[in-house]
């Protein structure tokens, strides 16, 4: 069952220039990567990794991942983060057309090194835990 999304976390994540993604190698062992992420605006993280990667390798096995969104702060009262837990799904056709369109409207530094499509991913938010973020919003 997915738990619906509070708009001020959806603003969190939608602002994000970096998350973290973390998955489960076969033999049990926990990796994560860094990437920029793009949001839909409900409840779909698009991120695009090299096929070839341990992430993509992974998910080929256990589509289940967990994304970190965060902000640190030397000051503890002022830390926000958003705890996504996720199906991954590579995706191609007008859904990864529509996940470009956004990625290259947010990251166009990315046009000068010749970013282009690799492995899509779609990372549906099934639940959620925030902090920090939208007060009294936090769900498990």
């Amino acid at each position: 069952m997915r738990q619906p999304l509070p708009q001020a976390v959806k603003d969190f994540i939608a602002a994000a220039r970096v998350c973290r993604i973390a998955t489960v190698r076969r033999n049990g062992e926990p990796h994560v990567i860094s990437v920029c992420p793009v949001f839909d605006g409900e409840s779909t993280v698009y991120v695009d990794i090299g096929p070839d990667y341990v992430t993509a390798k992974n998910i080929e096995a256990e589509r289940r991942v967990t994304v970190l969104i965060d902000e640190y702060s030397e000051d503890w009262n002022e830390l926000k983060g958003v705890v996504l837990r996720c199906g991954a799904e590579p995706v191609s056709g007008a859904e990864q057309d529509a996940a470009w369109e956004r990625i290259r409207l947010k990251f166009p530094q990315y046009k000068g090194i010749g970013w282009e499509p690799r492995l899509t991913l779609a990372l549906r938010v099934h639940k959620w835990r925030q902090y920090g973020v939208a007060d009294g919003d936090t769900a498990t």
